[in-house]
Protein backbone atom coordinates (compact mmCIF):
# COMPACT_ATOMS: atom_id res chain seq x y z
CA UNK A 1 0.00 0.00 0.00
CA UNK A 2 1.55 3.31 -1.08
CA UNK A 3 0.51 6.92 -0.53
CA UNK A 4 1.55 10.17 -2.16
CA UNK A 5 0.75 13.47 -0.44
CA UNK A 6 1.18 16.74 -2.33
CA UNK A 7 0.27 20.39 -2.00
CA UNK A 8 -0.19 20.89 -5.73
CA UNK A 9 -1.08 24.61 -5.76
CA UNK A 10 -3.56 24.08 -8.63
CA UNK A 11 -4.04 20.68 -10.16
CA UNK A 12 -5.65 21.80 -13.42
CA UNK A 13 -2.35 22.66 -15.10
CA UNK A 14 -0.51 19.63 -13.64
CA UNK A 15 -2.82 16.74 -14.52
CA UNK A 16 -0.23 15.32 -16.93
CA UNK A 17 2.03 14.65 -13.94
CA UNK A 18 -0.49 12.14 -12.58
CA UNK A 19 0.62 9.62 -15.23
CA UNK A 20 4.26 9.70 -13.99
CA UNK A 21 5.86 8.29 -10.82
CA UNK A 22 5.33 8.69 -7.96
CA UNK A 23 1.67 9.35 -8.81
CA UNK A 24 1.29 6.55 -11.34
CA UNK A 25 2.66 4.01 -8.86
CA UNK A 26 0.89 5.14 -5.67
CA UNK A 27 -2.32 3.47 -4.54
CA UNK A 28 -3.61 6.55 -2.73
CA UNK A 29 -3.38 10.24 -3.61
CA UNK A 30 -3.83 12.90 -0.95
CA UNK A 31 -3.67 16.43 -2.41
CA UNK A 32 -4.10 19.89 -0.92
CA UNK A 33 -4.76 23.19 -2.69
CA UNK A 34 -6.24 21.67 -5.83
CA UNK A 35 -7.89 25.04 -6.59
CA UNK A 36 -10.82 23.09 -8.09
CA UNK A 37 -14.23 24.66 -8.46
CA UNK A 38 -17.44 22.67 -8.16
CA UNK A 39 -17.73 22.11 -11.93
CA UNK A 40 -14.08 21.13 -12.55
CA UNK A 41 -13.68 17.54 -13.70
CA UNK A 42 -10.97 15.04 -12.90
CA UNK A 43 -11.04 11.45 -14.04
CA UNK A 44 -8.55 8.62 -14.02
CA UNK A 45 -8.94 5.04 -15.24
CA UNK A 46 -7.72 3.56 -11.94
CA UNK A 47 -8.96 6.00 -9.28
CA UNK A 48 -12.13 7.10 -7.52
CA UNK A 49 -11.98 10.67 -6.24
CA UNK A 50 -13.37 12.35 -3.16
CA UNK A 51 -12.86 16.08 -3.01
CA UNK A 52 -13.80 19.42 -1.55
CA UNK A 53 -13.64 22.87 -3.05
CA UNK A 54 -13.93 26.38 -1.70
CA UNK A 55 -17.17 27.97 -2.76
CA UNK A 56 -16.56 31.30 -1.04
CA UNK A 57 -13.13 32.24 -2.42
CA UNK A 58 -10.25 31.19 -4.68
CA UNK A 59 -7.72 28.51 -3.73
CA UNK A 60 -7.79 25.60 -1.36
CA UNK A 61 -9.53 22.37 -2.13
CA UNK A 62 -8.72 18.83 -1.09
CA UNK A 63 -8.64 15.54 -2.96
CA UNK A 64 -8.31 11.92 -1.92
CA UNK A 65 -7.91 9.38 -4.73
CA UNK A 66 -8.33 5.69 -4.01
CA UNK A 67 -8.04 2.58 -6.23
CA UNK A 68 -11.25 1.70 -8.09
CA UNK A 69 -11.15 -1.87 -6.77
CA UNK A 70 -11.85 -0.79 -3.17
CA UNK A 71 -14.66 1.24 -1.67
CA UNK A 72 -14.67 4.45 0.29
CA UNK A 73 -17.06 6.99 1.70
CA UNK A 74 -16.72 10.50 3.07
CA UNK A 75 -17.10 10.51 6.85
CA UNK A 76 -16.17 14.13 7.59
CA UNK A 77 -15.70 17.33 5.63
CA UNK A 78 -15.02 21.00 6.36
CA UNK A 79 -14.72 23.28 3.35
CA UNK A 80 -16.33 26.57 4.36
CA UNK A 81 -13.86 27.58 7.11
CA UNK A 82 -11.19 30.05 5.89
CA UNK A 83 -8.65 28.63 8.37
CA UNK A 84 -9.18 24.88 8.00
CA UNK A 85 -10.18 22.39 5.33
CA UNK A 86 -10.69 18.73 6.20
CA UNK A 87 -11.70 15.73 4.11
CA UNK A 88 -11.89 12.30 5.76
CA UNK A 89 -12.64 9.10 3.86
CA UNK A 90 -13.27 5.66 5.31
CA UNK A 91 -11.65 2.94 3.18
CA UNK A 92 -12.86 -0.67 2.91
CA UNK A 93 -10.89 -3.32 1.07
CA UNK A 94 -10.98 -7.10 1.32
CA UNK A 95 -8.74 -7.43 4.34
CA UNK A 96 -8.24 -3.88 5.52
CA UNK A 97 -10.34 -1.00 6.85
CA UNK A 98 -8.84 2.39 7.66
CA UNK A 99 -9.42 6.14 7.42
CA UNK A 100 -7.54 8.77 5.45
CA UNK A 101 -7.79 12.30 6.83
CA UNK A 102 -6.60 15.14 4.59
CA UNK A 103 -6.08 18.56 6.20
CA UNK A 104 -5.16 21.95 4.79
CA UNK A 105 -4.56 24.70 7.34
CA UNK A 106 -3.44 27.87 5.50
CA UNK A 107 -2.60 29.77 8.69
CA UNK A 108 -1.35 27.02 11.00
CA UNK A 109 -3.14 24.17 12.65
CA UNK A 110 -4.89 23.91 15.99
CA UNK A 111 -6.05 20.35 16.56
CA UNK A 112 -8.78 21.48 19.00
CA UNK A 113 -11.06 22.36 16.07
CA UNK A 114 -11.33 18.72 14.93
CA UNK A 115 -10.26 16.86 18.08
CA UNK A 116 -13.74 15.50 18.81
CA UNK A 117 -13.93 14.02 15.31
CA UNK A 118 -10.43 12.50 15.50
CA UNK A 119 -11.17 11.06 18.95
CA UNK A 120 -14.28 9.35 17.54
CA UNK A 121 -12.36 7.30 14.99
CA UNK A 122 -12.23 3.61 15.90
CA UNK A 123 -10.18 2.13 13.04
CA UNK A 124 -6.57 2.89 12.04
CA UNK A 125 -6.23 6.41 10.66
CA UNK A 126 -3.64 8.04 8.43
CA UNK A 127 -3.50 11.83 8.78
CA UNK A 128 -1.95 13.81 5.91
CA UNK A 129 -1.87 17.48 5.16
CA UNK A 130 -0.31 20.85 4.77
CA UNK A 131 -0.46 22.27 8.28
CA UNK A 132 1.63 25.42 7.69
CA UNK A 133 3.42 24.91 10.97
CA UNK A 134 6.29 27.37 11.15
CA UNK A 135 9.33 26.89 13.31
CA UNK A 136 12.89 28.27 13.30
CA UNK A 137 14.26 24.71 12.90
CA UNK A 138 12.59 24.61 9.47
CA UNK A 139 13.63 28.11 8.42
CA UNK A 140 10.61 29.96 9.81
CA UNK A 141 10.93 33.33 11.49
CA UNK A 142 8.37 32.54 14.20
CA UNK A 143 6.82 29.57 15.96
CA UNK A 144 3.20 28.40 15.69
CA UNK A 145 2.41 25.76 18.27
CA UNK A 146 0.03 22.96 17.29
CA UNK A 147 -2.26 22.07 20.17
Amino acid sequence: MTFVQWNCRSLNNKKIWLHQPPFSTANFWIFQETFFKADDNLSHPNKIFFRTHRSNRFGGGLLIGIPKNISGRVIYSIDNDPNLEVLAVEIHSKNLNFNIVNIYAPHGFNIASIKRFLDSLSIPTFIFGDFNLHHPLWGGKFTVIAQ
